[in-house]
Order: structure tokens, then C-alpha cells, then sequence
């Protein structure tokens, strides 16, 4: 199979998420995701967009978030990105369920159902997080 990439971009507000569920759900057939693999990147895509949403503009400023998918043999690479304000320190990837706190708990998730994570905040302003999700054999 050839690689196939699918571009998307929509405003930084909660109302438009589901447009990005539906964009890899349009993507499974032409990537052979079985069931579970497509119900993780649904997971996946929606937290990496929410974090987008949550934290990368000021309250009220407009903003996009980007989202690319690459389909190649035996994987699905998904990157989002955004314009925002960066991070200003790294994000914590290890929940601690001692603290009771939801907040920040998006990237773990995204790690718990992707096979690799990258996220990266340029000098420049934005942030970039790419993952993979390797397929399985049908």
C-alpha cells in the first residue's frame, strides 16, 4: 500500500472535536484499523485536540488546531498542532492517582493507547504532538 495523507484544520473551540473523531473514523477502512485500533486513535486524537482547545490560545483568542494523518503499511502516524502558546515546561506524562486531580491526565492517555509519543514546543510558539499507532496483521 501506498502512503495516504488526510489534512484537517478547524477552530481551537470544543464544538468541532467531533470532527476529528469522524476524520479517523473516515480513515479506518482505507487503513484496515480493526475495532480496537480505531476506537484508541478516537481516544487519542480527541485528547491530543482537547489539549489544544483547553490550553494552547488565551481565553477568547481565535485559534486553530491542525490535525495530519499519514496511513503508511502497518502504521497510522497522527500529528496535531497549534499555534498557541507552547508549553513552558514539559508535560507530565506519569498520572499520579494519589492527587484525585483530572487535569493534565490528556497526554498519559494518549500514551496509554499510542505505540510511540513525541511532543515538542518550538522557540517559535505552538506545539507539535505526533504519535504512531503500529497495526495489527488482519
Amino acid at each position: 500500500m501506498t502512503s495516504k495523507t488526510v489534512e484537517l484544520s478547524f477552530p481551537a473551540q470544543s464544538r468541532y472535536l467531533v470532527l476529528a473523531r469522524l476524520s479517523v473514523a473516515g480513515v479506518a477502512p482505507v487503513a484496515g484499523l480493526n475495532a480496537e485500533e480505531l476506537a484508541d486513535l478516537k481516544l487519542a486524537i480527541t485528547e491530543a485536540c482537547a489539549n489544544v482547545v483547553r490550553h494552547a490560545y488565551p481565553e477568547g483568542a481565535p485559534g486553530d488546531v491542525h490535525l495530519r494523518m499519514l496511513v503508511e503499511d502497518g502504521c497510522v502516524s497522527i500529528e496535531v498542532t497549534d499555534t498557541g502558546r507552547g508549553m513552558s515546561e514539559p508535560p507530565r506524562l506519569a498520572w499520579d492517582p494519589e492527587a484525585l486531580d483530572e487535569q493534565g491526565m490528556g497526554l498519559t492517555i494518549v500514551q496509554s493507547v499510542v505505540d510511540e509519543l513525541e511532543i515538542d514546543s518550538p522557540p517559535t510558539g505552538g506545539t507539535v504532538v505526533r504519535f504512531r499507532k503500529l497495526l495489527s496483521v488482519a
